[in-house]
């Protein structure tokens, strides 16, 4: 076969790639960037046992799939913790919002600089001798592409049910 061809068939293909790409930015513009998100889970253990794993960021890479390691970061605003988390998809720049022991966490995003933002709110409620926990996702995602591939990918609720599935794993 001749070289032209070589040349027509990556011309096509680039083509339906940019058409893809502009496809989804467009839809993107169409969603909001803010959306509310929430998911739970029933754990055997008190909220006190539950507390101690949520909030010791030095172990959140032995039970959280993807993440490779945590970097403390000095106190943010108030002396609230702060800390950079690294994973495949590179890092990002976490702090306390507010903690109330063992009962409710939210943690948002401190990294400016990222394609998305939020909180996480964390609520344990007991529960006979365990407790429940609720997260919400109160999230934000800026680059209408990015916008896009969320909710039509994997969805909006992807991370929450990802960590609550890998904080069940932890539990058992």
């Amino acid at each position: 076969m001749d070289g032209r061809w070589w040349i027509g068939v990556g011309a096509v293909v680039a083509a339906g790639a940019a058409a893809v790409v502009l496809a989804a930015v467009a839809a993107g513009r169409r969603l909001p960037v803010e959306h509310v998100t929430e998911g739970g889970l029933e754990l055997s253990q008190p909220p006190g046992a539950v507390w101690d794993v949520l909030t010791d960021i030095d172990l959140y890479p032995a039970w959280r799939p993807g993440l490779s390691h945590v970097e403390r970061l000095p106190a943010g605003v108030g002396g609230r913790p702060r800390w950079r988390e690294y994973g495949r998809h590179g890092h990002a720049t976490f702090e306390v919002v507010e903690s109330e022991a063992p009962h409710r966490l939210v943690t948002g995003v401190a990294d400016p600089d990222l394609p998305w933002g939020g909180t996480w709110t964390l609520v344990l409620t007991p529960a006979g001798r365990g407790c429940s926990l609720t997260v919400t996702e109160r999230g934000e995602v800026y680059q209408p592409f990015y916008r896009a591939v969320s909710h039509y990918g994997p969805g909006e609720s992807a991370g929450v049910r990802r960590y609550l599935a890998a904080l069940a794993h932890r539990m058992a």
